[in-house]
């Protein structure tokens, strides 16, 4: 009985690092795409100047 109370606690421990694994992988690819949207915008306007 005392193996079956360790091991709901290890189940719950498990579960917090994941979800935050997620979220940063989430913030990660979020930070990502701004950065290569606004890498494209900077593009676009200096494109004029340049020709």
């Amino acid at each position: 009985m005392e193996e079956e109370e360790v091991s709901p606690v290890y189940v719950r421990k498990a579960r917090k690092p994941y979800s935050g694994m997620v979220l940063d992988s989430i913030f990660g690819l979020l930070i990502k795409s701004i950065v290569a949207i606004v890498a494209v915008g900077l593009l676009l306007m200096f494109v004029p100047l340049l020709l």
